[in-house]
């Protein structure tokens, strides 16, 4: 009697475990659980997700910000590299050819100076107006810009409208566009076009003025003293409707 108690004591108690853990597990509770970690567990993937694309989208921008920077670098390296050349260019057919050379010519000016019958004037050191403006140039032919940047600002002072006064100004701007400083190289040839308006170095100053204004980002006032320079004949007017091919 007693097993057999037992045994029937074990056949009901076991469906009825199992029907307890049936219920258990099939609760609305525990389903809402599991669900909810489901949801949670998709929420953080999307999450995650979205921060590395915009980590990625970031790092794209960035890339593509340096990538232009490292152009503009490039660009402005080959503009001071352009200057240097066309002004040693420049510097060095002056002075190889200075007979031949109307623009700019030291050695003729002194020649025709030494020959003249009246004494040249000097100033207080001794040095006559064309020898300190010699003495300015020479500098720059040697390369030594800072120091003959301060000298042809002392003819300047003593010679405001010297014979050699427009050349000055122009040299002067081709020595800030040189150093790349524009606004100072923009006065300097609006100056030469302002007061010498006959110098023989108008063409250039507008070109090179001209080509400032582009630099500045000034369209507008850039085009018409290209346009100008490029009707002319010479260099000035070569390097003007080249520069308008290439940029307008």
């Amino acid at each position: 009697m007693l097993k057999r108690a037992i045994a029937l004591l074990c056949c009901i108690a076991v469906p009825a475990v199992e029907a307890q853990v049936r219920v258990v597990d099939s609760s609305p509770q525990s389903v809402r659980s599991g669900a909810n970690r489901q949801q949670e567990s998709i929420e953080q993937k999307t999450e995650a997700y979205n921060q590395i694309q915009s980590l990625l989208q970031e790092v794209s921008e960035l890339r593509a910000l340096v990538e232009e920077q490292g152009h503009e670098i490039s660009r402005l390296k080959q503009l001071q590299l352009d200057n240097y050349v066309d002004l040693d260019r420049r510097v060095s057919f002056l002075t190889g050819n200075a007979a031949k050379a109307k623009d700019l010519d030291v050695a003729a000016n002194s020649a025709d100076s030494a020959a003249s019958t009246e004494s040249p004037a000097s100033s207080a050191n001794g040095m006559s107006e064309v020898d300190e403006y010699k003495a300015a140039y020479d500098l720059l032919r040697q390369r030594q810009v800072d120091q003959s940047l301060v000298a042809f600002k002392d003819y300047l002072k003593k010679y405001p409208s010297g014979e050699f006064a427009a050349n000055s100004c122009y040299w002067l701007g081709e020595i800030f566009l040189l150093k790349n400083q524009l606004p100072q190289a923009r006065d300097w040839f609006a100056k030469l076009l302002q007061d010498f308006p006959d110098s023989n170095k108008v063409p250039d100053a507008k070109f090179k003025l001209g080509k400032v204004y582009h630099l500045l980002g000034d369209k507008k006032k850039a085009k018409p003293l290209l346009d100008e320079a490029a009707a002319g004949v010479g260099d000035a007017a070569r390097l003007a409707k080249q520069y308008l091919k290439d940029n307008f």
